[in-house]
């Protein structure tokens, strides 16, 4: 059970001085709201350099462009790319310079070498790396994926000698990414645990219903590719109602789904781009049974509609029901295993107290409170004596 922690309001004096610029390789929905909230505890603008406006795999998937009319906002040509970047660190020599990963945008790691080089403030925000032979973003994995499983961690290890033990802070998003920054050399005392935060919508006029059944009904929400690990789900179901479990999964998400639809398994089509919440609030559980994912923001909108989680151990968001209880937590790939979650919580009374424990969590994963904390970080990070901030989203 999570110990809700009071969020303390944030100290403006040391931070006003404080300059923020933030590399990414995209400004997503999932950070941009946190970021703006930021800039208030800041008390001045954060500035954004950004390798694209928007990815063409991103766009594939249904996701659209942020609001970034209000930010300071600048990207990276793809031409002269060295010398912009160059720039950029003369322009603001003294901010805290956060890359958004080592590789998202490969023109950012020779920038960040040369940030520590000329003894300027770095940070790092990642994501665990995939360990598997899994594509990202295609349906499916190819040869090319098999060999970047082999190298990534080596590239880590490497990169972790160049530039681990000189950054001023890192913010991992996941328990993995955690023990991953740690195995690349990364103070522990510099390690704080971070995520990704979107805002609760309104439930009012959702666009669809679910449909009337007294089934134990599950929801999946996600791109239909590999990755997703969506068939092991499927295999769970299919089994469960063979045994005679009254069980029913709705499946929303771009992708081929010409192989989905089964008895107790319906496709249901796409959600329109920042809609999920209000779709998933009409079923008794999420399930995320990814083979790899870096976070999976959709557990947050669940738990914030008071709908419990059944992740994968492969979800950087299964911290989350690790410390709010608002759900379970099977082991990646394991029909079986997923099949004995479900029987679990199919139980009406562990699926109330799944519910009662999603609705009191939900509140924790504002955005405003996740800036709040990520500003006290950082500010720990630059005056030792101030106490590191403890997470309410870990362990």
């Amino acid at each position: 059970m999570y110990a809700m922690q009071p969020q303390q309001e944030s100290r403006h004096q040391p931070s006003q001085a404080m300059q923020l610029v933030l590399w990414l390789s995209v400004l997503t929905e999932h950070q941009v709201h946190t970021f703006r909230a930021l800039q208030n505890f800041l008390g001045q603008p954060i500035h954004f350099v950004v390798g694209f406006r928007i990815l063409a795999d991103r766009t594939s998937q249904g996701w659209c462009e942020p609001e970034l009319e209000d930010l300071s906002v600048e990207t990276l040509p793809k031409r002269d790319w060295w010398r912009f970047g160059c720039r950029v660190l003369e322009r603001y020599p003294h901010a805290i310079h956060i890359f958004g990963g080592l590789w998202a945008d490969r023109r950012f790691f020779p920038l960040l070498l040369l940030a520590q080089r000329r003894s300027i403030s770095t940070a790092l925000m990642m994501e665990s790396f995939v360990e598997l032979a899994q594509s990202y973003f295609r349906a499916q994995p190819g040869p090319i994926d098999a060999l970047k499983s082999v190298v990534r961690p080596l590239a880590y290890k490497l990169a972790g000698r160049l530039v681990a033990r000189r950054l001023h802070a890192a913010f991992p998003i996941s328990g993995k990414a955690v023990e991953q920054l740690k195995a690349m050399g990364t103070p522990v005392n510099r390690i704080f645990p971070f995520g990704y935060f979107v805002p609760s919508i309104s439930a009012e006029n959702p666009d669809r219903e679910a449909p009337k059944s007294n089934a134990f009904r599950l929801v999946f929400v996600g791109s239909l590719i590999a990755r997703k690990g969506l068939p092991t789900l499927i295999e769970a179901v299919k089994r469960l109602r063979i045994d005679g479990h009254d069980v029913e999964l709705d499946v929303y998400g771009p992708g081929d789904a010409s192989l989905l639809e089964s008895n107790g398994v319906h496709y249901r089509g796409v959600i329109p781009f920042g809609r999920a919440q209000q779709a998933i609030r009409l079923y008794d559980l999420l399930v995320l049974p990814s083979l790899h994912d870096g976070w999976g923001v959709v557990v947050n909108e669940a738990l914030i509609q008071g709908v419990p989680a059944l992740v994968s151990s492969a979800c950087g968001a299964k911290t989350l029901i690790e410390v709010s209880g608002a759900g379970s937590i099977y082991e990646a790939g394991c029909a079986d295993d997923l099949m004995r979650v479900l029987r679990e919580l199919s139980d009406p009374v562990r699926l109330a107290d799944c519910q009662r424990k999603a609705r009191a969590y939900g509140p924790q994963l504002d955005p405003v409170l996740a800036a709040n904390h990520l500003h006290q970080c950082l500010l720990s990070a630059a005056d030792p004596q101030i106490t590191v901030p403890l997470s309410p989203w870990y362990p």
